[in-house]
């Protein structure tokens, strides 16, 4: 192997990371290894490969440099630029050095790599402290494309998931729609604010409740961080933030444009001319925009009786019918480790958009000849939210009368990542959709001598012995064995849907 490994950085449910010296060319690297009993699995080796890529085809001081794909002990690997620093995550977590000067590098260098990137068509979609290094020179570097998207090729993640960290993720993706530049843009507003203050806007105990504080954010809730830095940049982060993406700034280089114009204003200087003058176009733009809004709501209203339900729905297989979809899937073993409805409610009150109960909703409509009625189930129990408006926990009392046109569903349960559905609702018609958590979920079984305490993906579980086995979603999780007597066991788990994983764990000294 032309690679001496000196020591290892970081690992990951799918990935280790080594710091090496590359014999060949004698100059220190990083080496990110697929683990090897992940190797034979394509969907992950597509993603390894297509990240490989990704990070290649940008050249960039300012974007961790790729060198090249090899294979280590029959595992890929990506051989990347070794960088003498700490992630941005590291330095931060100091607070003599959050300051504005940071903040103010860090916009101006990410954004600067991101425009690089974002005019090649490639989209990063997990920026955030962890994935920004701050060199020991002072240059901020954007790395781990592991997410990256060529924004012209058909992505292979499935329809529903959500990519991304969702403590720093774009409201649009919780929406479901397909993220574009802007949801990088969002997310670096994200962690600019934390660079300035160490707070994380949106952390929260469990993942639908950080999906529900990015869905509830509005840019006046910025207003509190001016104190940790000024007015102008908090402005800035508003306009890297806005929950409509398309009151954000269109592209990485109109927000780089903003922020240099605004690097280099003296506090009571005018305004360059090029801020006024995209002002006035963006007034120009703006009423364009709205005088065709008018034209195609005409339009819409004319045609309106002609026109015809979406058929995009089947096509993308989203799960809505005309009668009832639960299915009641008898599943090993009878007792199961799922958390009841009460013991574990969401903290706080923190809603997509605030709290309404479908009654409320629906009377909204019940009046109006153009709506239907939706029917939604869901197996087990769920928080309901339908287009960000919480409307209660099933079994619902009733139907949920909306108006005709699409809507987003969205169910959330704490054992679970939560499930979209989209919608189209026509007159007097009554869909019914069922939410099935159990259909892609698996258990895990497991004994441990002497006693261990279980976490799964680093989540505290249960402690043997079990009473019941462990709720699981399918697909892969790692899985800590804890003993205060011995040194942790980890493993990398498989769940396969309806079925049981059993484990037996020995420590030993």
């Amino acid at each position: 192997m032309p690679f001496t490994i000196e020591a290892t950085i970081n690992e990951s449910s799918t990935t280790r990371v080594y710091r090496a010296f590359d014999e060949t060319l004698h100059r220190r690297v990083l080496l990110k290894v697929l683990h090897k009993h992940l190797a034979n699995d394509q969907q992950l080796r597509e993603r390894f490969v297509r990240e490989a890529r990704a990070c290649a085809a940008l050249r960039s001081e300012y974007i961790v440099q790729v060198f090249d794909l090899t294979e280590i002990d029959g595992a890929p690997a990506i051989v990347m630029e070794y960088i003498d620093g700490k992630s941005l995550k590291d330095v931060i977590a100091n607070d003599s050095l959050r300051t504005p000067a940071l903040a103010s590098k860090v916009a101006l260098h990410v954004l600067r790599g991101l425009s690089l990137a974002h005019n090649q068509q490639i989209i990063h979609r997990d920026i955030k402290p962890g994935n920004i290094l701050v060199a020991a020179d002072g240059t901020v570097k954007v790395t781990d494309f592991g997410l990256a998207r060529i924004a012209v090729a058909p992505t292979v993640t499935l329809e529903g998931t959500l990519i991304g960290t969702p403590a720093y993720i774009a409201p649009e993706q919780i929406r479901g729609e397909q993220p574009d530049a802007r949801a990088d843009l969002f997310s670096l507003g994200t962690t600019l604010i934390e660079t300035l203050s160490g707070e994380r806007l949106f952390e929260g105990a469990t993942y639908a409740e950080c999906l529900n504080k990015v869905a509830a954010f509005r840019p006046e809730m910025l207003d509190r961080f001016t104190s940790n830095s000024s007015p102008k940049f908090i402005e800035f982060c508003k306009g890297l933030m806005h929950p409509d993406k398309h009151r954000r700034f269109a592209s990485a280089d109109e927000a780089l444009t903003v922020l240099q114009n605004e690097r280099s204003i003296t506090p009571g200087a005018p305004r360059p001319a090029l801020k006024r003058q995209w002002t006035q176009s963006t007034m120009i733009i703006t009423a364009l925009l709205s005088i065709g809004v008018i034209l195609y709501g005409v339009n819409f209203f004319v045609h309106r009786s002609t026109r015809q339900p979406n058929s995009l729905l089947e096509r993308e297989g989203i799960i809505v019918s005309a009668v009832d979809t639960a299915k009641r899937t008898s599943m090993p073993p009878p007792s199961l480790n799922v958390p009841s409805e009460r013991s574990n409610a969401l903290h706080g009150e923190a809603t997509l958009g605030g709290k309404r109960d479908s009654k409320q909703l629906s009377d909204e409509y019940k009046a109006s000849m153009d709506s239907g009625s939706v029917r939604i189930t869901s197996t087990p129990w769920a928080k309901v939210f339908v287009d960000n408006k919480l409307i209660g926990e099933t079994p619902l009392d009733a139907p949920v009368f909306l108006a005709s046109g699409s809507h987003t569903i969205v169910f959330t349960h704490p054992s679970f990542e939560p499930m979209m559905r989209t919608i189209t609702i026509t007159g007097n018609v009554q869909l019914v959709v069922n939410c099935d958590f159990l259909e892609s979920a698996g258990f895990l079984n497991c004994t441990a001598r002497p006693w261990a305490e279980i976490f799964v993906d680093d989540v505290y579980k249960d402690t043997t012995p079990l009473a019941k086995a462990i709720l699981l979603s399918a697909g892969k999780h790692r899985a800590r064995f804890h003993n205060p007597s011995f040194q942790d066991i980890y493993q990398e788990i498989t769940i396969v849907a309806q079925d049981t994983l059993t484990l037996s764990i020995v420590f030993s000294r």
